[in-house]
């Protein structure tokens, strides 16, 4: 029994993540380790913790998307499962924000960690699209099509204000547990003193991770079409 849903579980995975995902992951990694061994630096090998946290929402979604909603147990699973990609999901739009260390040591060739930067800043920004599109087929089974375009839009602002917690604030995912008097004493200081950098990062996230959803899904549309009229003709 424990061995079937294993093997279910496989089959989901291996079904809903695209081919082209562990490539970039692959490379990302190949890259760090030739910048660790030609330049002797460690300075980059931060974004190894970060694209494992960016790749935990990815998983997240599919547990929730696929995860039986019927009986007491499997709807705590939802929901707890619902909750922890909320508060993991910033981190893997979060990889775009590191190309703000472009540059800073100036012993490695900028043009290297131009395409490293760029690598794992459309690795996260892909994960992005592709958690969201999970919980918006979840939305979509229970709402209809307006609103879960507006419940979308929402949960990219949450997001994007997330982005901001966590590259200027430093804030981190689990300091809603850990550390969470800090967490929400610097989101209240935000609400009353009303600091114009905030909603200025917060509003270019949002814009940013906005179109590039929707260019997403356009893509994905338009795949869909293609895949559909190359079925047809044979």
């Amino acid at each position: 029994m424990t061995e079937n849903k294993n093997n279910n579980w496989a089959l989901v995975f291996k079904k809903n993540i695209p081919d082209f995902l562990f490539p970039l992951i692959i490379l990302s990694i190949i890259l760090i380790a030739i910048r660790f061994f030609l330049w002797k630096t460690v300075s980059f090998n931060y974004l190894l913790w970060n694209i494992l946290l960016a790749f935990i929402p990815l998983v997240l979604s599919l547990i929730v998307l696929f995860q039986p909603k019927k009986g007491i147990i499997n709807k705590i699973i939802f929901i707890v499962g619902l909750i922890l990609w909320l508060l993991f999901i910033p981190n893997a739009p979060y990889l775009v924000t590191d190309i703000i260390h472009l540059g800073e040591i100036k012993a490695v060739p900028v043009l290297f960690d131009t395409f490293l930067l760029f690598n794992t800043a459309l690795l996260g920004l892909v994960i992005f699209c592709l958690s969201l599109e999970h919980i918006e087929k979840i939305i979509l089974e229970k709402f209809s099509k307006r609103k879960t375009f507006l419940m979308t839009t929402l949960i990219i602002l949450l997001i994007s204000f997330g982005m901001y917690l966590g590259r200027f604030a430093r804030f981190n995912s689990w300091d809603i547990f850990t550390n969470h008097q800090s967490l929400f004493g610097h989101i209240w200081g935000v609400i009353n003193q009303t600091e114009a950098h905030v909603y200025l990062y917060t509003l270019l996230f949002f814009s940013f991770l906005f179109l590039s959803y929707q260019f997403w899904k356009l893509l994905k549309k338009r795949n869909d079409k293609y895949k559909k009229q190359k079925n047809n003709c044979f």
